[in-house]
């Protein structure tokens, strides 16, 4: 069962301000990593804890995941979460955890051996729940998807990696090889099999919540490194000429939000119709939502889908600490006025 934490009293009051406003998760060590759909509910690691993971959902306190090795992927009701626990061989295998806070460990395929401990790892899980994620093959790791009827089937005989699902389980995303340790983004449709979706080396890492919009990044080198966007209709266009991952979209393509920027140096950003990319403490100054003293926003990793609620993780006076923007009834997209960057 979950260990439930300190209450967290007035986290988030029923009743937004029309600026919306910063609030801070108040659990040391967190990383937000998903939010449900409306953005009311959230799920992560955390780093040092006596659990590698936490669920919270709006009104209620947060809870420690049993056992969580990692937590990566919430449903979009956020009724489960998924990620990784050990088993009784000490491997790290993919598992997801229901709305009593149950754990359900999948093990991996049939005759797999871990590679350096890991059998199997969740990143996407719906609310069937179909979970995606990678699993272990002649020691290569491959995208895989399980049901509770067919259990863990591979999506590709190439190397390759499940990045994450849209909410009816029928588009997993992520990445598989090509030549060398070359990768490109892919896509798999039930019954068509993987389509690359990127001409270019890399892998694709977010997308909304139909996977109709999918968010890439090149990874040629730490240097050039930079973010994508594929559409069906617009196919692959640059995000930006600096080093950048945007992890999440809302509903219709109109907010994104990623990091620049690796270890100490990350910084969360933000992209929106009107303004383009920015700093993600720029654009809450714009809309006059204060950050914190003591705060330093590393990454935004999840938006909802009508894109007024960001989570993500940050420093908390050197601490890491996850926090939820809910950026109130301003329209998301309106033609704020420029800040510094």
């Amino acid at each position: 069962m979950f260990r439930i934490l300190l209450p967290l009293p007035c986290l988030i009051v029923a009743s937004v301000a029309a600026a919306g406003d910063f609030h801070a998760l108040s659990l040391p060590g967190s990383q937000l990593a998903a939010l449900s759909a409306d953005g009311h509910a959230a799920a992560g690691g955390v780093i040092g804890g006596a659990s590698g993971g936490f669920r919270w959902r709006e009104g209620e306190p947060a809870q420690l995941v049993e056992r969580a090795v990692t937590v990566r992927a919430m449903s979009a009701s956020g009724r489960y979460v998924a990620g990784s626990s050990l088993d009784a061989q000490q491997r790290e295998v993919a598992t997801w955890w229901d709305a009593d806070g149950a754990l359900h460990a999948l093990d991996g395929l049939r005759g797999a051996e871990a590679t350096a401990g890991l059998l199997s790892a969740a990143w996407g899980i719906t609310d069937d729940p179909r979970v995606v994620g990678v699993g272990v093959k002649g020691g290569d790791t491959i995208a895989m998807r399980w049901t509770a009827t067919s259990g863990w089937q591979a999506l590709d005989d190439a190397p390759s990696a499940a990045s994450g699902v849209s909410d009816d389980g029928h588009r997993v995303y992520g990445w598989r090889a090509q030549t060398g340790t070359q990768r490109s983004g892919a896509l798999w449709e039930d019954d068509i099999g993987h389509a690359s979706v990127a001409a270019r080396t890399g892998e694709l890492v977010g997308a909304n919540r139909a996977a109709t919009i999918l968010l890439g990044i090149d990874r040629g080198d730490s240097q050039s490194a930079s973010a994508w966007r594929w559409t069906p209709s617009a196919g692959l266009t640059p995000m930006s000429a600096a080093p950048a991952r945007l992890n999440a979209s809302d509903a219709d393509g109109n907010v994104f939000v990623g990091v620049a920027g690796s270890g100490a140096q990350r910084v969360a950003m933000i992209w929106t119709q009107a303004r383009g990319v920015e700093r993600l403490r720029d654009f809450l100054a714009a809309r006059t939502i204060d950050v914190p003293a003591g705060w330093s926003l590393l990454a935004a990793t999840a938006v909802s889908t009508d894109g007024r609620r960001i989570g993500g993780f940050g420093l908390r006076d050197g601490r890491f600490d996850s926090f939820i923007v809910d950026l109130g009834s301003a329209a998301v997209d309106e033609p704020l006025p420029s800040t510094a960057r």
